[in-house]
């Protein structure tokens, strides 16, 4: 036995010699010795430094499957190894397995709480996973370690972007650009979230300023262009596609952006044949085929879109825009049961990509009919600017809310601004000022007459920006319906007009666009219950401000223009202009999918337009029919 032990000592001594020249070997980069070295310890135990140093050599050789083998070997007899969880997660990650890379992330924060590098791996997997809450908190504690570090700021910047928390954004790009003034990518970040703050101005000078420092900067140039449309600079706008095309002749949003600038124009004919050309050059890109289709819906295209289709290999993006595309076409010749086939088809791929809560929407609705009460109206009775400036054109996006503008902006003294985000952004800038992430509802109950002051004077002046001369100035959003008790409490005595019309043609007009921000409107179920949400909400309104929202049938509109015109304009309080009966003879840029149909006479075609497709309707229309029990 004695002779056993002495045996077993220096066998233990000789493994441990070889144990300490494989690190040796290791450290000094002579991997393939290390690795025999550690393979030949393993034969005789199993010694943990063994393992890890082949779990490395492995990692370093970018054999991942390998290299987590080894970690997770090791891990099993030091399950409590920070840095190996941690090395662990990284090699997981460039495997694609992000879950379970955060998990071994997570497991290494503890005794390297102060590591930047283990936040900012966290902090990259979560943002990756769309795990804005965690992504946003390990950024922060790098820039607790790190106070300095830029890159990380612009990551938290697009984190709270990405989480469409635009005024956190914000103060992250401008503290950047402190540090680093000549970043030309951090004045392109900052100019999106002043744009999604509805800031049109500065938007311009952070994309003109991203410019001069990179002219070439083929993305500032398109979100110049983008901000240029929307504030009614489409003319500008073209000029700045036409620049990135030169600089990337591949780039898809720059050849769509010039395609629906063209059409915003009103030059349709030649925004097809662009999108013509690029597909000769990119034969795979669906949403230009969509956006063809949406100006030419002839059978033409229909034998290229189905062929295009067919490859297993096509993204599912393009596939998402090539099945709306052949439910325009199909439509287009009639053949109304293959059109629906395409749409449910690519509504039913779109609504797989995002997760989405219908009662979310009602729960907020709920709260902010709660909240805007009659008795917060007395209460607030005094507050508010007494412009007559802003006209607020509302309603279910595909309600007829284009058709409006374009009739009132034919007025001389009235100007059609489009869809702003001002004053989605005014009700973000409120929530940080009071200190709060998420803009409520119940924000408004603890604003006071010096907030209200500040903000309707903002959007004020955002409006005149985009015309200086008018009477009335128009925002056509049609989502503002969710903020009517913040417009009543900034502007008192605004004018809002609320388009509507059959619910079942306005719901399957949605249906059959493929609108990327409306998420509820991939789903016939879904979008009947938001549908109801939006009717519910609009009723408090109106008993709530009974005779000062003007109540516009589409319908009604299109069967009787001149005496629904005329009563449009009445209730703007102007003289009547006969150029409102011309509307289709304005010039002016629109940018909504409607720019086509309002530079044509008033025509009734999409009056009951859901009965070619009523037997498929079913879950939709048993949804609607909730709001008649």
């Amino acid at each position: 036995m004695p002779q056993e032990n002495s045996n077993d000592t220096s066998v233990d001594k000789d493994i441990a010699a070889l144990s300490d020249k494989a690190l040796q070997l290791y450290r000094e980069g002579h991997l393939q010795q290390a690795q025999d070295a550690c393979l030949r310890i393993l034969r005789k135990q199993q010694r943990p430094d063994a393992i890890l140093i082949l779990g490395k050599i492995a990692h370093e050789q970018r054999e991942f499957k390998l290299a987590v083998e080894r970690y997770q070997q090791f891990l099993g007899l030091m399950p409590n190894h920070k840095g190996t969880h941690f090395h662990l997660g990284i090699v997981l990650e460039e495997l694609g397995r992000t879950d379970r890379a955060i998990e071994h992330f997570k497991k290494s924060i503890g005794t390297t709480a102060d590591n930047a590098a283990v936040h900012s791996h966290l902090a990259d997997a979560c943002s990756k996973r769309k795990r804005w809450v965690e992504s946003i908190e390990a950024y922060q504690q790098v820039l607790a370690i790190q106070a300095e570090d830029v890159i990380t700021m612009l990551k938290l910047g697009n984190v709270f972007y990405a989480a469409q928390r635009w005024p956190e954004s914000i103060p992250l790009y401008e503290r950047a650009l402190v540090l680093q003034p000549d970043n030309a990518k951090a004045y392109r970040q900052l100019g999106t979230a002043q744009q999604k703050m509805g800031r049109t101005k500065k938007a311009i000078d952070c994309f003109e300023r991203a410019l001069s420092l990179r002219p070439n900067y083929v993305g500032a140039r398109i979100d110049l262009a983008l901000v240029l449309r929307q504030s009614g600079r489409a003319k500008e706008g073209l000029v700045q596609l036409e620049q990135a095309i030169n600089l990337g002749p591949d780039h898809v949003d720059a050849h769509i952006n010039l395609a629906l600038t063209l059409r915003q124009l009103g030059q349709t004919q030649a925004a097809i044949e662009r999108l013509e050309q690029f597909l000769d050059t990119v034969p795979g890109c669906g949403e230009a085929y969509y956006h063809i289709s949406l100006m030419k819906p002839g059978q033409e295209l229909i034998l290229a879109v189905e062929k295009l289709i067919s490859d297993p290999k096509l993204p599912n993006i393009d596939a998402i825009y090539c099945h709306f595309a052949l439910g325009n076409l199909f439509n287009g010749s009639k053949a109304f049961d293959q059109a629906f086939s395409h749409f449910l088809k690519a509504n039913t791929r779109q609504r797989e990509t995002y997760a989405y809560d219908p009662k979310e929407n009602g729960q907020v609705f709920d709260r902010t009919a709660k909240v805007y009460s009659k008795r917060f109206f007395q209460r607030k009775d005094k507050i508010g600017s007494a412009s007559q400036l802003p006209v607020f054109i509302v309603g279910m996006p595909r309600s007829g809310t284009t058709l409006v503008e374009q009739i009132l902006s034919s007025h001389a003294l009235v100007h059609g601004a489009g869809e702003l985000d001002a004053l989605p952004g005014v009700n973000l800038a409120i929530a940080q000022e009071l200190e709060d992430a998420n803009p409520r509802p119940e924000l408004t109950t603890i604003s006071n007459n010096k907030i209200v002051e500040k903000y309707s004077a903002q959007y004020l002046r955002e409006l005149t920006l985009h015309c200086s001369t008018a009477t009335r100035i128009i925002d056509k959003q049609p989502a503002n319906f969710s903020r009517i008790g913040l417009i009543k409490t900034l502007f008192p005595d605004a004018r809002i007009i609320h388009c509507h019309r059959n619910p079942l043609d306005n719901c399957i007009s949605l249906f059959f666009h493929c609108f990327m921000a409306l998420t509820c409107s991939f789903e016939l179920t879904e979008l009947g219950q938001y549908y109801l949400q939006y009717q519910r909400l609009m009723s408090h309104w109106q008993n709530l401000f009974p005779g000062e929202i003007f109540d516009l049938q589409y319908e009604e509109l299109v069967t009787d223009q001149e005496r629904v015109s005329r009563q449009l304009i009445d209730y703007l309080d102007l003289e009547w202009d006969d150029n409102c009966m011309d509307f289709h003879a304005n010039e002016r840029p629109v940018m909504s999918p409607s720019n086509m149909q309002v530079r044509q006479p008033m025509y009734k075609t999409s009056i009951n337009r859901w009965r070619h497709y009523e037997k498929h309707l079913q879950p939709l229309i048993n949804v609607l029919q909730q709001a008649h029990v």
